[in-house]
């Protein structure tokens, strides 16, 4: 079974407290009391946020087939044992000849010259171009020896057989890539904590690059808390309500490339939940559970959390998402596992998914950039916010037509309102001591997807 390696080298000093499980009892008691203390504390975001990366590394690279690193984390530097290109090739359809033959080509006074053969790419140059002679090429081919130019088949017209008519001028190096000319032998082209796109897929392809060393992805566990809930093809009964959160999360994994290992859903009871925490904790590098950890009757997760792992914050100073509570939690082989105790309303999931576990599943993965975009944008319409606290609001941001960005709030900003971030692609940042916000404000806009031309 693969394991997370969060390992307490990696903790902030101030983060360290002993596991409960493994302490004597007046250090269990010493512990619960800093766990009690740092559930009555309020942090802000931004130290949600360095709390929680303070306690994740990450994960012990693996080899993987080419074919399987779309979407990985490279572990180590990538260098060129080859040049790209691996020889001098033709960028153009047309002919290889010597510059000085064609000098003076123009329109009205072209040059002839004699056709040797044609190559295309692939083939191996079987003939040497010499003064007077030429060799058709396709792009790609090879450059034949003697050849300095090509000249493209456009500025050319055909005449008899084996003859052709150069009607421009060339110069050295025209339309000629050069081997080494995009990578030199023994140049790093990819670093470490480089996400691989298409584009450096294709570069490690091209570089023969079959087997990739690459940061292993967080094996991730979705709970999901509440009597109220109801699978998605299931009929609604009195009081219920559909289980969207947990496809919510599993989507959000996938877009930041963990993987959702395990989903469960736990009725409102403490024991069940316990359980589903430790047996989690056994498999998974992460938890994240949605629901039961505000302040209600009817909120597991608040309770038994505390119990089983060693938590680092409760409640944080921002809207949507106040009651979030992160934890470390010893698995039954002595590796610690992040969970992330977010609250049921499904913005605010999401927020707070945004805000904190992503950023730490991609730390996770030795990724390099773990932030989102943000950009400046004028506000189109006024709002109020919460004082002391930074609220996150959902808008529409698009291009204002002069090289600025305009924002569009989505609509009402309740927690409970999932269409809001359906239409969003941003959350706006507004300071905690900012209260009124007028049209024309120019606010941060933490870009969770890119504007679409329509």
């Amino acid at each position: 079974m693969l394991r997370s390696h969060i390992d307490v080298s990696c903790y902030a000093a101030s983060q360290i407290t002993l596991p409960l499980k493994a302490a004597s009892s007046g250090a269990v008691s010493s512990s619960i009391a800093y766990t009690e203390m740092r559930m009555k504390q309020m942090v802000t975001p931004v130290e949600a946020l360095q709390i929680v990366l303070d306690n994740v590394c990450a994960l012990p690279p693996e080899a993987v087939p080419h074919a399987a690193a779309l979407g990985r984390t490279l572990a180590r530097d990538v260098v060129s044992n080859l040049e790209l290109p691996p020889f001098d090739n033709s960028s153009m359809d047309g002919y290889a000849l010597l510059a000085a033959d064609v000098e003076t080509a123009s329109p009205d006074t072209p040059v002839m010259l004699r056709v040797l053969a044609t190559t295309a790419a692939g083939d191996a140059p079987q003939h040497r171009v010499t003064r007077g002679s030429c060799l058709k090429i396709m792009t790609g081919a090879p450059l034949p020896p003697g050849a300095d130019a090509v000249v493209m088949r456009e500025e050319t017209r055909a005449e008899n057989e084996g003859e052709v008519l150069i009607l421009q001028a060339a110069r050295v190096g025209q339309n000629i890539r050069r081997a080494g000319s995009d990578v030199a032998r023994g140049e790093r082209v990819l670093r470490a904590g480089t996400r691989v796109r298409a584009a450096e897929w294709g570069m490690l392809a091209s570089l023969g690059q079959h087997q990739i060393e690459v940061f292993r992805q967080p094996r991730v566990a979705i709970i999901t808390t509440g009597d109220e809930l109801a699978a998605v093809g299931d009929e609604l009964k009195a009081g219920q309500i559909r289980d969207s959160n947990s496809w919510t999360l599993r989507g959000l994994l996938q877009s930041c490339d963990a993987v959702c290992a395990e989903v469960r859903h736990v009725r409102d009871e403490e024991e069940t939940l316990r359980a589903a925490l430790r047996e989690c904790a056994a498999t998974c590098d992460a938890i994240i559970t949605s629901g039961g950890v505000s302040a209600g009757d009817f909120d597991p997760v608040r309770d038994v959390l505390p119990e089983v792992a060693d938590v680092r914050f409760w409640k944080i100073a921002m809207k949507p998402g106040k009651p979030v509570m992160f934890a470390v939690m010893n698995a039954s082989d002595g590796h610690a596992v992040p969970v992330f105790g977010l609250p049921g309303n499904p913005v605010s999931v999401m927020v707070a998914f945004e805000q904190f576990a992503r950023p730490a599943l991609l730390k996770m993965q030795g990724r390099n950039a773990a932030r989102r975009v943000v950009l400046r944008a004028c506000v189109e319409q006024s709002f109020d916010s919460p004082d002391g606290k930074e609220e996150f609001v959902r808008a529409r941001v698009s291009p204002d037509g002069s090289d600025g960005w305009r924002a569009h709030v989505t609509g009402d900003q309740g927690s409970g309102r999932l269409s809001t971030m359906t239409a969003a692609n941003a959350l706006l940042l507004v300071p905690a001591d900012v209260t009124h916000v007028e049209p024309g404000t120019s606010l941060n806009a933490q870009m969770t997807d890119w504007p679409e031309i329509e």
